[in-house]
């Protein structure tokens, strides 16, 4: 195109297919309640004790309902501590698993690379093997696992639950079936309206704005336009009217390569663009939608779980609209939408799991692509824990008086950011159930989710592809 060509888009480009202009259209935004309940995920200096502290509260606070479901599953069947065990007798013992792993990377050899752990650093990689074993530890011993009934592939250290067997000649406990906690409640939800084409909840990660080489500006831009109503006729207008919110799953920045103090004035001003374009986004959308931002992997927050807020300084712009239309929350982020609760993270929690687990089964609803993901997802929702890996696998902070992890509410949606491809599925445990959400990373595949809080079914919207 020469220099001084027009770029401005003709009247046929902003028309229908059929060629024909669309009348001009007032269209009012779709508007929720929206409360969020992050509060057990904040940060006290008086919380933090030793690592053990956190798995004796995990074990106490999910013991209760773990009985439930044994009573429920196994009636009459003797429940028995590790210490108790007898040869040959069938009992049933509960207790929280430990995964003896030989590829498990260890952290001193982070320390001796002088690199911190990340999440990042486990995706991809696989450190599970066949040598592999399981270990059942109440509050007074322990006990190996084995038999046809436990899959070794399929856990993970932290997991609290109960197995039914018996201790065989070696003194291993041969496992025949496995019981979980049983779920959390769960709040009714609102029946939806008759007549309403629904309202919707935007779901996106990965963003990377600023980053050229990570992601497309021209993929952000279509984004931003669709969701504000700047793109496409009346039909996808009249969509994106519906949005409610935006919630933003991690990913948003690029984490630069080197710390900011090493650079000179020119290279820290490179770094601190994409964080003016980031600020430039959110404004737009937030002067049109709600818009909740996550921390992930990376961003300019805390590593360990659970991430504290992005501070507001970093957004000078968007943060006039807080609190009303903008919200720096934490990860993970727990809250209610028109009279749905939804509980996601920005997906450090899954990648975390697929590094030390091998579970894909490819089950019905899934996209091949998104199986793995979604069944990670749905093992934590069985195991009643958003986090088990923490703090062996994946870091988080020494909580010595509660466990923020593990589910204290059954959300109707849980989702997972920074994914890599979008998936969805129905998760029921008992009288419970629950959507699961694979949010993919919108810098490699151009995606975002848009799920529907009146149905709870959702699908991707893809930019530029």
């Amino acid at each position: 195109m020469a220099p001084d060509a027009t770029m401005a888009p003709s009247d046929d480009m902003l028309r229908e297919p059929n060629g024909v202009a669309d009348a001009p259209l007032t269209l009012q935004r779709a508007v929720l309640d929206y409360t969020a309940r992050d509060e057990r995920f904040a940060l006290d200096k008086k919380i933090y004790g030793q690592y053990f502290q956190l798995y004796f509260q995990r074990l106490m606070l999910l013991a209760p309902r773990l009985k439930q479901a044994v009573a429920a599953k196994w009636p009459g069947v003797k429940t028995s501590p590790v210490l108790d065990l007898k040869e040959g007798e069938e009992c049933v013992i509960m207790g929280t698993l430990y995964k003896d792993m030989k590829l498990k990377p260890s952290i001193l050899d982070e320390y001796v690379k002088e690199a911190g752990a990340k999440a990042s650093d486990v995706a991809g990689k696989k450190f599970v093997s066949d040598d592999d074993s399981l270990v059942l530890e109440d509050e007074g011993a322990r006990v190996k696992l084995t038999g046809k009934g436990v899959a070794v592939d399929c856990f993970v250290t932290g997991v609290v639950l109960a197995v039914k067997g018996r201790v065989v000649a070696n003194g291993e406990f041969e496992v025949d079936e496995i019981c979980y906690p049983a779920p959390a409640p769960q709040t009714t939800r609102p029946s939806p309206p008759a007549t309403s084409p629904g309202t919707h909840v935007l779901l996106c990660s990965g963003l990377r704005a600023g980053d050229d080489a990570a992601s497309s500006a021209l993929n952000l831009e279509l984004m931003c336009d669709y969701v504000t109503g700047n793109l496409g006729g009346a039909n996808e207008q009249g969509v994106a009217a519906s949005v409610a919110r935006v919630v933003v799953c991690g990913g948003a920045l690029s984490a630069p390569e080197v710390p900011a103090q090493s650079l000179d004035g020119r290279q820290q001003a490179a770094v601190a663009r994409p964080l003016r374009e980031l600020d430039v986004l959110l404004t737009t959308l937030a002067a049109s939608v709600p818009v909740d931002l996550m921390p992930g992997d990376g961003d300019p927050t805390n590593q360990a779980l659970p991430q504290q807020p992005l501070h507001p300084c970093l957004f000078p712009e968007a943060k006039r609209f807080s609190p009303n239309t903008f919200a720096s929350c934490t990860n993970p982020h727990d809250f209610t939408l028109g009279g749905v609760d939804f509980l996601g993270t920005a997906g450090q929690n899954v990648s975390n799991l697929a590094a030390y687990t091998d579970v894909t089964k490819n089950g019905p609803g899934s996209d091949a692509s998104a199986a793995e993901t979604l069944d990670l997802m749905e093992a934590t929702v069985r195991w009643q824990h958003v986090a088990p890996t923490a703090p062996d696998t994946l870091a988080c902070y020494p909580y010595k008086d509660r466990d923020p992890f593990f589910i204290e509410k059954s959300p109707h949606v849980y989702f997972a950011g920074m994914q890599p491809a979008f998936g969805w599925r129905k998760v029921r445990v008992g009288d419970v159930e629950t959507v699961c959400v694979s949010v993919p990373d919108f810098s490699k595949t151009g995606a975002v989710v848009m799920l529907n809080v009146d149905t709870l079914e959702c699908h991707p919207v893809t930019f530029g592809r």
